[in-house]
């Protein structure tokens, strides 16, 4: 064990405050410093001193109730301090996380009309069962969760797996959402058919690819 890695312990050990600590830290680290100067070996001072514990609990014992109840605020506050800073970082991830919406005409990245095309197109291959021309728009990683199996399973969970024939959109909601560094385009729409009324909700990533797509 070194000099410093000795005192190190010692003042992990010592109940009071830390400008105390230091006090007694450097003053250790002086005594230890001189002893072995004068040609005595580190080994044997250690010996004398004895072990970090027994040395601490000798000022330990001598601090009186006021000096250790400073010490607990101290170390409460501490506590506190990296409670609090934890919050605050935790805080601020999620508030990065939560997507940020505006108006989608004010987007430098999406066409509004785009936009809208796209998802009539891909709501009118799901509406005809051309699942697989669904899963041709979809990112990568859309693929990996949906395929035209699980998009045919999710219309026959459905009130009604017969839609019947299209009769028209609804009003068309489309918004800009900003998840982090990311920017997405998402659109709401409700679709009116013959037998049923479908609500659509379709997210596309900044290469219009289909990043998100929920039917109830």
């Amino acid at each position: 064990m070194t000099a410093e890695k000795y005192v190190k312990e010692v003042s992990k050990l010592l109940k009071c405050r830390t400008a105390k600590k230091k006090a007694i830290r450097d003053k250790l680290l002086s005594d230890i410093n001189s002893a072995v100067a004068s040609g005595e070996r580190l080994e044997d001072v250690f010996a004398k001193m004895g072990i970090p514990w027994d040395y601490a609990n000798r000022y330990n014992d001598n601090f009186d109730k006021a000096e250790k109840a400073a010490a607990r605020r101290e170390k409460t506050i501490k506590i506190w301090g990296i409670v609090i800073a934890v919050i605050v970082i935790a805080a601020g991830l999620i508030y990065w996380n939560m997507p940020k919406w505006s108006d989608i005409s004010e987007s430098t990245v999406f066409n509004e009309e785009q936009v809208r095309m796209a998802a009539e197109e891909i709501i009118t291959f799901y509406s005809n069962d051309e699942y697989e021309a669904v899963v041709a728009y979809m990112t990568d990683d859309m693929k990996e969760v949906l395929n035209a199996p699980t998009l045919s399973l999710s219309k026959s969970q459905l009130v009604t797996e017969d839609f019947g024939d299209f009769q028209s959109f609804g009003q068309m909601y489309i918004s800009e959402a900003k998840q982090g560094s990311k920017l997405f385009a998402m659109v709401q729409v409700s679709v009116a058919y013959t037998n049923t009324s479908v609500t659509y909700t379709l997210t596309f990533d900044a290469d219009m690819k289909l990043a998100g797509f929920f039917v109830k």
